[in-house]
């Protein structure tokens, strides 16, 4: 079989991903695997010892990353490391990947350091709590915890102070040094405004972390944002410079010196991992050449890949290394039938395309119109910045000079592509938001596709070889099933939802027909939750729209996130006042109904005596949210229903985040409720009280808590309550 090392790769990326996806039952699958070799005679021991070897990695890392020197510690102590990269978020705000003793930590520094870059090999000492990073809090949303692994960091830690210990660095170290001292002082030393600034980081270097997040937001909404991020892109139009130099210069020297600048240049965009790709694919491609061998983009991105997935098996799940590798797998297996349809020219990016559509629908939840056609300008544009970008900063890095006339070039042509980019945009409306789609179809789609655009299908097909592509159709289907089980979450069943939005209120209730209502939303200053939290939230559980966004008051931390969310996702309506008695019938047996206040008051200055309380009715099941309520707003709540089972509930929302001030012991024993739940996040105002906690404990009411739990599921079986949480304790 022609080009091994590919189905060794898929076979050792399968052992990564069904490890992770199914634990122990994976063994399952090797024993079945098993059984059909022996059954049709098959020699399939190769690919076996590749997903084994997968498998076993991938235990191996897990193990020692539960087995961390700060797994399970708490408290702050003194940490020292050796400082390996740096980057500046803020001009008070630095992060650095600290290597402590083979522990990895992003330590953020809140502290003005003007060049933190000549930290990097330096061992430095700080005083922190090292912590395990925050998982999600939402079923399907951002993993921070693994994003970070794929990144080979295990820890974070937040300190203010740093101090350095004195000693010499490593030769790398001084040589990584001096490369981005230069890189920054070349990017100073170019004078361009601030929005320029950071579009050229990114194009240039790869380092998004100045650039405007309106503008960002632009380039992925239209598909170009892999112009901010080194990749073949770059590396191969530097490779086309090194191609017409060589056809007219053909000297080793020159070789030489084109592999040395890329090593220059990986340093100076970090090796990030579509860096590492990039520059890998064209170093083979040019050891190829010298040795007169013949070069397999498939083979050479699959070395690449398994190179990846050795030194780090999480990459497998971030991100950049499914897009970058995704890509260059789009043009391999989909270029030439686009070719034979729309020619040459457009049959490369039409392939890229058309190959991220359903992973960026799955993951980032948009599709563009304008993604093929904004890529041209876009990519032409870019194909002046790189090399003129790149030849300045290779004589800024030997003379300490500009090239004439660079800085007002490169802020022209930065400037235009902004502009061209925001012109496609058109402010969102040639863009839109998608639910993601089952991880199952998206399997489906990728292993139909690339199967059928294989040459071995071809060949199979027209010599009618059934049996032979029994093997890759069941693989594909096994994939299909291992991606549904992943995919399951018990959220699914829930008919409530307490989501996590950090200290803050938000329920949401589905109902049989697939209704969804939300009853507050969070908030807070400086960060739109509906936008960063709701929205993706929603979008990822797969709710096109929401049907009633009802609010129990409009402080920050309850109304705001329901503004922000009516501003960028189908709301069809807003519930911000009301009175008892009133009633929202959403259909039969689910309804809201008010129980306070009795007529709200326009002129108190205190939002909270206007405070809704909802009694939501879900199918037999009775959910108290009570807001802010205080515990004279109780009393107020006991006197008007004293000798009526009005307050009596299965589920209590805990008022105000479990204030000290809430939550009597008559209010209690008048709802008797099963379950209790606290949305709070972390803060400053001591919520939740252990007074509340132990009170609740001691009734024998089971207790939840979105900052320690997540979000946490109210499935109704029957009349049956059980509870699913996204954290585990």
């Amino acid at each position: 079989m022609r080009r091994k090392l590919f189905v060794y790769t898929l076979a050792f990326m399968a052992g990564l991903v069904l490890c992770d996806a199914l634990g122990k039952t994976v063994l399952f699958l090797v024993v079945a695997y098993l059984l059909y070799c022996i059954g049709h005679r098959t020699d399939g021991r190769q690919y076996l010892i590749f997903f084994l070897a997968g498998m076993l990695l991938f235990l191996m890392f897990q193990f020692q990353f539960n087995h961390g020197v700060y797994h399970d510690t708490k408290g702050e102590r003194a940490v020292t490391g050796v400082v390996l990269d740096t980057e500046q978020k803020e001009e008070e705000t630095c992060r650095f990947t600290v290597d402590a003793g083979g522990e990895r930590i992003l330590l953020t520094c809140y502290r003005n350091m003007e060049n933190p870059w000549i930290l990097i090999g330096e061992t430095i000492t700080f005083w922190g709590e090292v912590m395990l990073p925050p998982e999600p809090g939402n079923p399907r949303t951002f993993d921070y915890r693994r994003y970070l692994l794929t990144r080979g960091i295990e820890y974070v830690c937040v300190t203010d102070d740093i101090s350095v210990r004195q000693g010499r660095t490593s030769l790398y170290y001084r040589i990584k040094k001096g490369i981005i001292e230069k890189r920054e002082a070349y990017l100073q030393a170019l004078s361009v405004d601030k929005e320029a600034e950071g579009v050229l980081r990114g194009i240039l270097f790869g380092d998004k972390s100045r650039m405007d997040e309106d503008t960002y937001d632009a380039f992925r909404k239209n598909g170009t944002a892999h112009v901010l991020a080194v990749s073949g892109l770059h590396v191969g139009m530097l490779y086309g410079i090194y191609r017409w130099l060589y056809t007219r210069w053909k000297k080793r020297i020159l070789t030489a010196a084109f592999l040395a600048f890329l090593f220059l240049y990986g340093t100076a965009a970090l090796w990030a991992v579509s860096v590492t790709r990039a520059v890998g694919l064209i170093v083979l491609v040019v050891l190829g050449r010298t040795a007169d061998r013949r070069y397999d983009l498939l083979t050479a991105l699959s070395a690449m890949a398994l190179f990846s997935m050795v030194k780090n098996p999480y990459v497998v799940f971030g991100a950049g290394f499914q897009m970058s590798f995704l890509a260059v797998l789009s043009i391999v297996f989909l270029q030439r039938p686009f070719a034979k349809i729309i020619g040459e020219k457009w049959a490369v990016p039409l392939a890229v395309q058309a190959g991220l559509l359903p992973y960026m629908a799955y993951t980032f939840n948009y599709v563009s119109f304008t993604g093929i056609l904004c890529n041209v300008p876009v990519i032409f544009l870019t194909s002046l910045l790189v090399p003129t970008g790149i030849a300045g900063f290779m004589v800024y890095l030997c003379f300490g000079r500009l090239l004439p006339g660079l800085s007002q070039m490169l802020e022209a042509v930065t400037s235009l592509m902004v502009w061209c980019n925001g012109l496609f945009e058109a402010e969102g409306m040639l863009s839109f938001d998608v639910i993601s789609p089952p991880l199952w179809i998206v399997i489906i789609i990728y292993g139909m596709l690339f199967f059928c655009a294989s040459e071995y299908f071809h060949i199979y097909y027209h010599r009618k070889a059934w049996q032979k592509m029994l093997g890759p159709v069941l693989l594909i289907i096994v994939c299909i099933f291992a991606g549904a089980w992943a995919d399951w979450t018990s959220f699914d069943k829930a008919e409530l939802v307490f989501v996590d939005v950090g200290q803050g209120d938000c329920l949401h209730l589905k109902t049989s027909e697939e209704r969804h209502i939300l009853i507050d939303g969070g908030g807070k200053y400086g960060y739109n939750t509906g936008e960063k939290t709701l929205k993706p939230y929603l979008l990822k559980n797969r709710i096109t729209e929401i049907d009633l966004a009802a609010a129990t008051h409009l402080h920050l931390d309850h109304y705001a996130g329901l503004a922000e969310l009516a501003a960028c996702y189908p709301v069809k309506r807003m519930l911000t006042e009301g009175k008892a008695g009133q009633q929202v019938i959403l259909e039969d047996r689910y309804r809201l109904e008010i129980l306070w206040p009795r007529e709200q008051n326009p002129d108190t200055d205190d939002e909270n005596e206007n405070s809704l309380i909802f009694m939501v009715h879900h199918n037999g099941l009775k959910t108290l949210v009570t807001g802010d309520i205080t515990e004279e707003g109780e009393e107020m709540l006991l006197k008007a229903y004293r000798d009526t089972d009005k307050l009596q509930a299965d589920i209590l929302k805990i008022a105000h985040h479990g204030s000290p001030y809430s939550t009597s012991d008559a209010f209690l024993n008048a709802v008797q409720p099963k379950v209790a739940v606290i949305s709070v996040g972390r803060n400053n105002y001591g919520h939740p009280s252990e007074i509340v906690i132990e009170k609740l404990e001691q009734k024998g009411i089971m207790v939840f808590r979105t900052d320690l739990d997540g979000a946490v599921g109210i499935i109704n079986r029957k009349g049956i309550i059980s509870v699913c949480t996204e954290k585990q304790r």
